[in-house]
C-alpha cells in the first residue's frame, strides 16, 4: 500500500483516464460510508483472486490504488470487500502550482524575517556608535573647559636652534594683540633719556626691566655723557647713573632710584618671522614727542650688518633684525616689540641716506639680554660679545686697485701698514701688488674685502702677489 501511495504522489490525479475501472473506485468510494454496517458483519476475510491482482497491475501509476483494494465486481459480497480495506487516513492530492505558491509564501516569510533582523542589528549598531561618539564629544569638551590656556614660551632660546614655520594662525586665547593694545600695555615701560656734556646734548629711548629702577638703552646714547636724565612715560624725571655700557655691541644699562616700576616682559627674538608685526615705541626728535609709535614688520632676522670708520674702514659686523618700522634719531635705545607685547630687539641704527627708506635695525634680545643680566650682576661678559658683533678679519693694510705688467695683472698694490702688530707687516713690503687670497682671484680694494669676509680673525690664509715682476706666495695670519 505505501508503494502505491508514493506512485500516487508523484503524478497528478487529473492526468488518470476515465475508463470503466475508474468509475467502479469513486462509486466504491461514495458508498464507503453506506457500507460500514455491512464492513462490520463481514467476518469473512477475503483475498484478492489473482484475475483482480493482474487486473490492478495494469492499471496507470496516476490511479489511485492500495494493496488491500480488490478488483472491482458487480456481486455485493465483492463491495462490501473492497469498503473493508478502503483507508481510514485522508488522501492529500499534491498539487504543482499549490506547492509553488506555498514555497512562494514560505520564502517571502523567511526574507521578511531577514530583514527585519538585519534592520534591527543595523539600527542598534547605529545607536551604540552615536551614543560613543556623544560621550567622546562630551568628555573633549568638559576637558578643553578645563586645559589653561596656552601662553607664549618667553624664555630664550639657544641662538643655534632653527625652526622652519610657513604659515601662524592666531585664535582668540593665543594672546595675539592689537597695535592699540600694545601701546597701550607697553608704553608705562617706555622712557626718554635727555642727555647732555659740556660740548653736546642729544636724546634717546629706552625700557625698563626691572620694578628697581634699572634701564636698557643703546650706548652711543649714554657714551661720554655727564649729565643723564630719565623722564618716564608719567611725565616725572629722574637722574640716572651709568651701570655699564659697551662700544662693541652698543648696549648700555643704567639705573635710577625708583621703586614699583612696570617693567616690559622680555621675548624671543629667535621666534620671529619675516612679515611679523612689530612697533617700535620712543622719543624721536626730541622730548616733545616722547611716546611716539612706528609700526611695521620684519623685513629680514639675523642681519649681518657691517659698520665702517669715517675712513671707510671696514670695523666690525653686527647680527641684527632688520624692520621697516620707521625709526629716527632719538629713537635709539627704544624697544621692538612684537605682537605679544614682548620686546624682541633693542634699536640701534638705521640706514642714513636720501636713497633709502625704512632700513632699520635692532639688537636680538636673545643675544643683547645675556649681555645686560651679566653687566646688572657685575659679571664678564666678553665670551658673549661675538653673539652680537664680530670684529671682521683685517690684513692690517691700506692699498689701492692698480694694473701691472703692461696691462696684463690687475690687484692691489699695499701703500702702508695700518700697526705693526698685524703679520703681514712682518712679511710683505710696501709696493707689493696682492692678486689672490687662498684660491679667490683678487683685482681691486672691493674684492679683497670681499674675500676677507670668509674668514675670521686669527685663520691663515695664503696670499698670492707680485713684487717688480716676480710671483710669490706667503702665509698670512688675519688680524682684527
Amino acid at each position: 500500500m505505501q508503494e502505491n501511495e508514493k506512485n500516487f504522489n508523484e503524478n497528478e490525479i487529473n492526468e488518470a483516464p476515465l475508463n470503466e475501472e475508474n468509475l467502479i473506485k469513486e462509486t466504491l468510494f461514495e458508498n464507503s460510508g453506506e457500507s460500514s454496517e455491512a464492513k462490520e458483519e463481514q467476518t469473512v476475510s477475503t483475498d484478492i483472486d489473482e484475475t483482480a491482482a493482474e487486473d490492478l497491475t495494469e492499471l496507470s501509476l496516476s490511479e489511485t490504488v492500495t494493496d488491500e483494494l480488490p478488483s472491482p465486481v458487480d456481486n455485493e459480497s465483492n463491495e462490501l470487500e473492497a469498503h473493508q480495506d478502503i483507508p481510514e487516513e485522508p488522501i492529500y492530492i499534491w498539487n504543482y502550482d499549490a506547492q509553488k505558491k506555498f514555497d512562494a509564501e514560505k520564502s517571502k516569510k523567511k526574507r521578511s524575517r531577514a530583514a527585519i533582523i538585519y534592520a534591527s542589528v543595523m539600527t542598534a549598531a547605529f545607536l551604540v556608535s552615536f551614543a560613543i561618539l556623544l560621550v567622546l564629544l562630551l568628555t573633549n569638551a568638559f576637558d578643553s573647559t578645563l586645559a589653561p590656556s596656552p601662553q607664549p614660551d618667553t624664555t630664550p632660546s639657544d641662538s643655534t636652534s632653527t625652526s622652519v614655520v610657513y604659515v601662524k594662525e592666531y585664535t582668540s586665547d593665543s594672546g595675539v594683540l592689537t597695535t592699540q593694545e600694545i601701546y597701550s600695555k607697553c608704553l608705562p615701560s617706555v622712557v626718554s633719556i635727555s642727555v647732555s656734556n659740556s660740548s653736546s646734548s642729544g636724546v634717546g629711548s629706552g625700557f625698563i626691566i626691572s620694578e628697581d629702577g634699572y634701564i636698557v638703552t643703546a650706548n652711543h646714547v649714554v657714551s661720554g655723557m655727564t649729565q643723564i636724565t630719565v623722564i618716564l612715560s608719567n611725565n616725572q624725571s629722574f637722574k640716572a647713573t651709568v651701570v655699564d655700557g659697551n662700544e662693541f655691541t652698543d648696549l648700555a644699562l643704567i639705573k635710577i632710584e625708583k621703586t614699583g616700576l612696570p617693567a616690559l616682559k622680555i621675548g624671543k627674538s629667535s621666534s620671529l618671522l619675516v612679515g611679523d608685526h612689530v612697533v617700535a615705541i620712543g622719543t624721536p626728535a626730541s622730548v616733545d614727542f616722547a611716546g611716539s609709535l612706528a609700526d611695521g614688520t620684519v623685513s629680514f632676522n639675523n642681519r649681518v650688518f657691517k659698520i665702517y670708520t669715517d675712513n671707510n674702514v671696514l670695523e666690525k659686523k653686527m647680527t641684527l633684525i632688520q624692520t621697516n618700522a620707521l625709526v629716527n634719531p632719538g629713537n635709539s635705545g627704544c624697544p621692538l616689540i612684537n605682537q605679544y607685547g614682548e620686546v624682541v630687539g633693542i634699536v640701534t641704527m638705521k640706514l642714513n641716506s636720501t636713497y633709502f627708506e625704512g632700513m632699520c635695525f635692532a639688537i636680538p634680545t636673545d643675544t643683547a639680554m645675556p649681555i645686560i643680566n651679566a653687566m646688572k650682576n657685575g659679571e664678564n661678559y666678553d665670551a658673549l660679545l661675538s653673539a652680537v658683533s664680530k670684529y671682521p678679519a683685517k690684513l692690517g693694510i691700506t692699498g689701492e686697485s692698480v694694473v701691472i705688467n703692461n696691462n696684463s695683472i690687475q690687484g692691489v698694490k699695499i701703500v702702508t701698514f695700518s700697526s705693526s702688530s698685524y703679520d703681514i707687516s712682518k712679511k710683505m713690503i710696501a709696493g707689493d701688488v696682492i692678486t689672490q687670497i687662498n684660491s679667490t682671484p683678487v683685482t681691486s680694494v672691493t674684492e679683497l674685502s670681499r674675500a676677507l669676509d670668509a674668514y675670521a680673525p686669527g685663520d691663515t690664509v695664503k696670499i698670492t702677489f707680485y713684487r717688480s715682476t716676480q710671483k710669490q706666495t706667503v702665509n698670512v695670519i688675519l688680524g682684527k
